[in-house]
């Protein structure tokens, strides 16, 4: 029995052993970071999703930054109109103080003579005027004394009443006009810190639009990266020779291109100087940097052009240049080094200031702007030649 026992015991089948708890420990966490981190096909479309969403919000604030600067420009005007007022305001009232100031000086000139008149008669001095009337010689002389210097007195009396009249009259106008002034000085004031008002608007709108920009940029940068084959794959294909070597160092993107369709900008013409909506206008390479469409798809050619020899993009610190912008430059820079407002060629978007030592005379980088911009339609006006200004270029195809 217990031999029977003992073979049965020998015979009989085991339970599974159960792995150990620990052993499936990697196992879940692999699984679940497996299902948290999302496909690169989920995270391209979740780019995409947010990529457009920044675009929207981009072209509201870029309409808002136009809207605003319309009104701004409208700002503007409205101070120049209120400050030539004020002007000839003032003007005015210098002219009526001066000729108050000449009725008060001649009525008191009248006043003094008067009374020297009077006091000679009453102390019984004689009278030259008097003694041609009253002498014997005279034509008058049957008339008394007495007579004669009651009608001098009615005519110096007269000659009072006129002088002080027009003093009254003058003085009344003088300060009529010195009201009108401190009235259109208070309208004045108003109109420039409404200018400042909107300048401060404008500002703020554009560094959110800035902003905006470079999450766009940073996003179409990641979407770009995630379509991209690996480091592997990218070398493989480039020892295939298949030309990715190309267009993945392209130096920079076409600048008249937005969300895959070229900038067809409306002809700034349609529009006054400094006063082109943002939808007339294409972007260049350098961030927040526009220009006419056809100014701006030049430049981006000869951007490429400059890149191919120094290494790196051409510098832009000025492009189009909104109508705001003139008046604050020509108001803050000094006599002639900036352009009337609503004159100036960046306000029709067919001019840069350019840095990065193409602004400095006889360097190599403005020697071969000189050689090679015109080649796109680019040069340095002959007014700006000679080290006068350096940096400004046009476009002047």
């Amino acid at each position: 029995m217990c031999n029977e026992t003992n073979a049965r015991s020998v015979h009989r089948p085991r339970p599974p052993r159960l792995a150990p708890v620990t052993s499936l420990l990697p196992l879940s966490a692999a699984l679940l970071l497996t299902l948290a981190v999302p496909s690169p096909a989920a995270a391209r479309t979740s780019d995409e999703s947010g990529l457009h969403t920044l675009r929207v919000e981009l072209a509201s604030a870029r309409a808002e930054v136009a809207d605003l600067r319309e009104h701004a420009g409208e700002m503007i005007t409205r101070y120049e109109r209120e400050a030539e007022l004020l002007e000839e305001a003032t003007e005015a009232r210098e002219a009526a103080v001066s000729r108050a100031d000449t009725a008060t000086r001649l009525h008191r000139e009248r006043r003094l003579e008067a009374a020297r008149q009077a006091a000679g008669a009453y102390k019984g001095e004689d009278l030259s005027p008097a003694r041609a009337w009253t002498g014997p010689e005279g034509p008058v002389g049957l008339l008394e004394r007495g007579a004669y210097l009651a009608l001098l007195g009615e005519h110096r009396s007269a000659a009072l009443d006129r002088a002080e009249a027009s003093r009254v009259a003058t003085a009344t106008l003088a300060g009529s006009a010195e009201k009108a002034e401190e009235e259109r000085s208070e309208a004045t004031e108003a109109a420039a810190r409404a200018r400042e008002e909107a300048e401060e608007a404008i500002a703020e709108q554009e560094e959110k639009a800035r902003e905006l920009l470079k999450r766009q940029t940073a996003l179409e940068e990641a979407i770009t990266d995630a379509g991209r084959p690996s480091s592997a794959d990218g070398s493989h294909a480039r020892a295939a020779g298949d030309g990715s070597s190309e267009e993945n160092d392209a130096p920079a993107s076409d600048a008249t291109s937005s969300a895959g369709g070229v900038c067809e900008g409306r002809d700034p013409g349609d529009f006054g100087n400094g006063r082109v909506p943002d939808s007339a206008l294409c972007p260049l390479p350098q961030p927040g940097e526009v220009l006419r469409a056809d100014a701006a798809e030049a430049f981006v050619e000869l951007d490429g052009a400059y890149r191919e020899e120094f290494g790196r993009p051409m510098c832009v610190t000025d492009s189009y240049r909104p109508y705001h912008e003139q008046v604050r430059l020509f108001q803050e820079m000094l006599p002639g080094m900036a352009a009337r407002p609503g004159t100036s060629a960046h306000g029709l978007g067919v001019a840069v200031d350019l840095c990065g030592r193409v602004d400095v005379l006889d360097s190599a980088e403005h020697r071969w702007m000189l050689d090679h911009a015109p080649e796109y339609g680019w040069e340095n006006p002959d007014w700006a030649r000679d080290g006068f200004e350096p940096w400004h270029w046009e476009y002047t195809p």
